[in-house]
């Protein structure tokens, strides 16, 4: 079990920096990809993508620790995508995913594809784990994934 004060290094203002670093540079990678290289699914601005990043909390963090299980998501950064053309359209989750792949180191052991084998609930996503300083969680989703996540069927409230 990990210790209480390896928790709040996790979470330490020089770790929240870092997390902000590699954040911010996987955004750019990944808007930069999409703009140059992948210009057929851009085409007349159909394409918006939003990013959310967050900290798990302490209290999260030990819960899980508590329940035997090994907290990879600490740092996590969302990938929300709307194509304007196609409101359903999963395989740009798998173009993000491939420019990730290419430009950063990844953990394939951890990685989750709940696009292809939703889980019960119809939660459906994918999730990434990039290894810089930091390991971060990616999640990566269409606008559709992300309602029914937060206020649909797989949510904590439903």
């Amino acid at each position: 079990m990990l210790p209480i004060c390896y928790i709040f290094f996790l979470l330490s203002n020089f770790t929240v920096k870092l997390f902000e670093k590699h954040t911010n540079k996987i955004i750019n990678v990944i808007d930069k990809n999409l703009i140059y290289n992948n210009n057929n699914l851009n085409n007349n601005n159909n394409l918006n993508i939003y990013y959310e990043k967050r900290i798990k909390s302490k209290e999260r963090i030990i819960s899980k620790i508590q329940k035997y299980k090994i907290p990879y998501d600490i740092y996590g950064l969302r990938i929300i995508y709307d194509d304007n053309t196609n409101y359903y359209n999963t395989n740009i989750a798998y173009v993000i995913k491939n420019i990730i792949y290419e430009n950063f180191n990844s953990l394939d052991y951890i990685y989750d594809d709940y696009i292809e084998k939703p889980k019960k609930n119809n939660y459906q996503s994918l999730h990434v784990y990039v290894v810089t300083t930091l390991l971060i969680e990616i999640q990566i989703r269409n606008s559709n994934m992300h309602n029914i996540s937060i206020n649909g069927s797989a949510s904590q409230y439903y």
